[in-house]
């Protein structure tokens, strides 16, 4: 009997919450029976559907005959197949990840009734080819420029990517594979660790804005630790760390982060300002060294109403007095930033004066008169 502990893990109705099934015992029987070890209430299962079963520590799916089939990662199968942890498994439209862990307290649902209508797809595939690019380290960045009101090098923003054929480059269909994982902050700081290698390696002098996955805050001292280990490998790199505007919710974590930041020469932004609330209150009782205007209130804003530039005026002169600096993301025409020249914002970042690519690029972007 195979020492691991085994769980499909799966979301229930509308819900946006995952629950876990304990395959807890062998073999493990699925479909609309009662008598099954998971009974799920959909018509479109068989009432003896599939089995899990293990032999000699490998753990196994048949399919029983069943009217519309048992699917391993959206193939189905017509024969007994092996599983590995990770893999999307589906009952007729019920949709299920296999999870492999130790057993600990947390409360399981050994029986669950399940009403979807149809074939879901919430649970992401690529979990395998995930896992091995956790092992192998396999991610690599990418540095977008920030200049100037007049084009001049400032900073570069470092953007983590994939670096393996069998998954996407882009790191939002990553998170979203880490965190039906559970593995978003492992992710996070791969991504920075091999961004801030490959920028000391090319640029040991510049100034980079780093991002955090917003779960890093519920372990304030893992994030501060590992900040202070980038600190301590690389301390000629001026670093700016960046929060999401919606994470600026609690202002005495906040505090205490920002305070502990200076302390190790690293500056703080707020990022994302205007794409939600935006939180002027947090502002004045944790103000940070930058704030960056979202790309929602920088897209068109030279053809955009006159109380669109009035707000974003409103923000940028409040700003201003209290010392915070500017930031517009997303520029990407010559008319959207002369509007953001003209309201007086310090700096900028977009399409405009440069994509993102895994060279630092130093060189002057003196915006089109």
């Amino acid at each position: 009997m195979s020492r691991s502990s085994w769980y499909l893990e799966g979301y229930v109705g509308e819900s946006k919450r995952l629950r876990r099934v304990h395959l807890y015992q062998f073999p493990f029987q699925v479909g609309r029976h009662q008598q099954c070890e998971l009974t799920l209430d959909s018509t479109e299962v068989s009432r003896r559907h599939a089995e899990l079963d293990m032999a000699e520590d490998q753990l196994l799916l048949r399919d029983l005959g069943s009217t519309n089939g048992s699917f391993i990662n959206h193939q189905r199968i017509d024969k007994e197949q092996a599983l590995l942890a990770g893999d999307v498994i589906h009952f007729a439209d019920q949709e299920y990840r296999l999870i492999e862990k130790a057993p600990d307290n947390e409360h399981l649902f050994d029986r669950t009734n399940v009403r979807v209508g149809s074939l879901p797809a919430n649970l992401p595939r690529g979990a395998r080819e995930f896992q091995i690019l956790l092992l192998k380290g396999a991610v690599t960045a990418a540095f977008q420029p920030i200049v100037d009101a007049n084009g001049n090098p400032f900073a570069h923003e470092m953007l983590g990517r994939g670096a393996t054929e069998d998954l996407p480059t882009a790191p939002l269909p990553l998170f979203q594979i880490a965190e039906s994982l559970e593995q978003e902050v492992h992710l996070s700081e791969m991504f920075r660790q091999k961004g801030l290698e490959i920028a000391h390696r090319q640029h040991p002098n510049g100034l980079f804005f780093f991002n955090i996955h917003p779960r890093e805050l519920a372990d304030p001292e893992r994030l501060l630790r590992c900040v202070e280990s980038i600190r301590t490998h690389f301390p000629a790199l001026r670093l700016v760390f960046e929060m999401h505007e919606a994470a600026v919710t609690k202002p005495a974590l906040i505090r205490r982060i920002r305070d502990d930041l200076q302390a190790m020469n690293v500056g703080l932004a707020y990022d994302d300002f205007g794409a939600g609330q935006a939180r002027l209150i947090e502002l004045t009782e944790v103000p940070p060294d930058y704030v960056k205007f979202d790309i929602a209130l920088v897209r068109d804003i030279d053809s955009a109403p006159e109380a669109k530039r009035q707000m974003l005026d409103m923000f940028q002169r409040f700003l201003l007095d209290m010392g915070i600096a500017t930031l517009a993301e997303g520029v990407e025409t010559a008319a959207e930033f002369q509007v953001l020249h003209d309201l007086g914002v310090q700096y900028y970042q977009g399409y405009y004066f440069g994509k993102p690519s895994p060279d630092i690029d130093t060189s002057a972007r003196m915006p089109a008169s």
